[in-house]
């Protein structure tokens, strides 16, 4: 089997450095248009790849996302992961999704931190606050989409979150409930302990409680 075509010959067929080759398939890096331009060319025509997982050893950074979720019932999820997985090909960063089996994903975020991935996101799944520390520690940072991190004010690290008011849209409906005549009203609950739901059953109540 034919070995892997490498950046010295690319570099030697353009007439540039290896360095030159390496700034040309790395987004955002400087290099001259002329410079990409015979690189380009050389790397076509000896059908050249760059190996990714190579140049994250060399720079420590994959450019990898790590996107966990626990479900895709939800049809606003597959949305939000085609949003998402664009906007980062912007930025020259790429997607890898986790399904976790439900509630926190301690599992499958120990897993992940294996993978050296620059940044962690997490969607319809929790983060345990020893979780958060050990992501902190290992410099991915994490951003909770859509859930909140119960944590208590000593404890460092804590997640970001991404989330909208959901006690003040609970609030919301139960005033427009009232305000309709309703009496007798009815909370169907998502899942039970998630932050999300929490908060909203806790607006809900305590709104119709006045």
């Amino acid at each position: 089997m034919k070995s892997a075509v490498t950046s010295i010959e690319v570099a030697r067929l353009a007439q540039v450095s290896q360095s030159a080759v390496s700034r040309t398939f790395t987004p955002g890096a400087s290099v001259s248009e002329e410079t990409r331009n015979k690189v380009m060319i050389a790397a076509k025509t000896l059908r050249y790849q760059p190996n990714a997982l190579a140049r994250s050893l060399i720079t420590r950074s994959s450019r990898i996302v790590a996107l966990v979720m626990s479900y895709l019932d939800n049809q606003f999820y597959p949305l939000v992961l085609e949003k998402l997985s664009k906007r980062l090909r912007e930025d020259g960063l790429h997607v890898l999704l986790f399904i976790s089996d439900g509630g926190e994903s301690d599992d499958v975020l120990a897993e992940i931190l294996q993978y050296q991935v620059d940044g962690i996101v997490m969607a319809s799944t929790e983060l345990s606050s020893a979780l958060a520390r050990d992501c902190a520690n290992a410099g991915s940072p994490v951003v909770l989409f859509n859930r909140i991190t119960r944590q208590a004010a000593h404890e460092l690290h804590p997640a970001s979150a991404v989330t909208s008011d959901n006690e003040a849209g609970a609030r919301m409906m139960a005033r427009h409930l009232v305000a309709g005549g309703h009496k007798r009203i009815a909370y169907i609950a998502g899942t039970e302990q998630s932050s999300t739901n929490v908060d909203r059953e806790r607006g809900f109540r305590e709104e119709l409680a006045f």
